[in-house]
């Protein structure tokens, strides 16, 4: 049964759905945000929704950024909303290790017709498709213990097991406005390599973490979880998966997986924040939140406002419910 307790820990690492206080000097907005950046709100334990923030900054010069926090495995309806949402934005930055080509991926993917010869690609463009295919099973292979091989099964399986869809099924990477800015996964091994750290050893650590019991920390039903999963009880599963996730430790301090990432984005960030680019938006793991405010902060932006957007619910009226300010 302890085991049920790190089922979490697998899409926390890399997902949006930790749940920290927010340190002193932060200044706290409604919800929480941005040391809270998951918002679990409840008219009753079956009736529930979790949300991600939208939140909004404004420099001096009147450029504008938006964090939008992601969570990797959600209702069809939050994606949707996301896509739309994206469309707003002259350039979206996004996190993906090893997600480089991801973009001209999905744009020739969109161009696929097997039907016609050469896939209906042109000669240069099925070269091309090949070597993305190619690169793709060998990274599968190299990387059956990490992220493209081990957390794309599980979150695959997440998603099957409570009715939801994976972030990469859902979200529309291929629209031009779509700029990679994360670790290719050659920098990611080097720089966990510095550091002495490993995806193994964290899951380790938060497995031992799980076997302690924590005063006040909430207690999973994990009893419950069992009999969910066994009798195929989607509502139930989601709704004891929403309050784990919401209150989830913070076990990312100091590592490659949080800190490390969030150096490269605002990297990437900085060559795309001024001149002609006056809207911005960061499509990072919603984890990620509070140290990209850090530093926006940093560099002379205000937070304007923050917004929530509904990605898992058990209340049917939220299905269709707006972003809430």
């Amino acid at each position: 049964m302890k085991m049920l307790r790190c089922l979490p820990a697998v899409f926390l690492w890399c997902s949006p759905v930790l749940a920290a206080d927010a340190p002193a000097a932060e200044k706290v907005e409604p919800g929480g945000y941005p040391g809270k950046y998951m918002l679990l709100e409840a008219s009753s334990r079956d009736r529930q929704s979790l949300s991600t923030p939208v939140a909004s900054y404004v420099d001096g010069e009147g450029r504008e950024v938006a964090l939008i926090g992601a969570i990797h495995v959600a209702e069809a309806a939050y994606y949707a909303r996301l896509n739309k949402l994206f469309s707003g934005y002259d350039v979206v930055l996004f996190e993906m290790i090893g997600g480089e080509g991801l973009q001209r991926e999905q744009e020739l993917r969109g161009k696929l017709d097997r039907s016609k010869p050469l896939g209906g690609l042109t000669l240069e463009e099925a070269r091309e498709w090949n070597r993305i295919v190619e690169w793709r099973r060998k990274s599968a292979e190299e990387e059956k213990s990490f992220l493209l091989g081990l957390l794309g099964s599980a979150y695959q399986k997440l998603s099957d097991a409570v009715g939801l869809q994976t972030q990469y099924q859902g979200i529309d990477y291929s629209a031009p406005r779509f700029v990679h800015a994360d670790m290719t996964l050659e920098e990611f091994r080097l720089a966990q390599a510095r550091r002495g750290e490993s995806f193994a050893g964290l899951m380790f650590k938060s497995f031992l973490s799980s076997l302690v019991e924590k005063p006040g920390a909430y207690q999973p039903n994990q009893f419950g979880m069992m009999l969910d999963l066994l009798s195929r009880n989607k509502k139930g599963l989601k709704n004891e998966l929403m309050r784990i996730f919401a209150n989830a430790p913070d076990d990312l301090e100091n590592t490659v997986i949080l800190e490390g990432r969030n150096a490269k984005c605002m990297e990437v960030f900085d060559l795309w924040g001024g001149g002609d680019v006056r809207k911005i938006g960061i499509f990072y793991g919603a984890a990620h939140l509070p140290g990209l405010h850090r530093e926006l902060v940093k560099r002379g932006y205000r937070l304007r406002d923050v917004q929530w957007l509904p990605a898992w619910s058990t209340r049917e009226e939220a299905a269709g419910e707006p972003v809430r300010s």
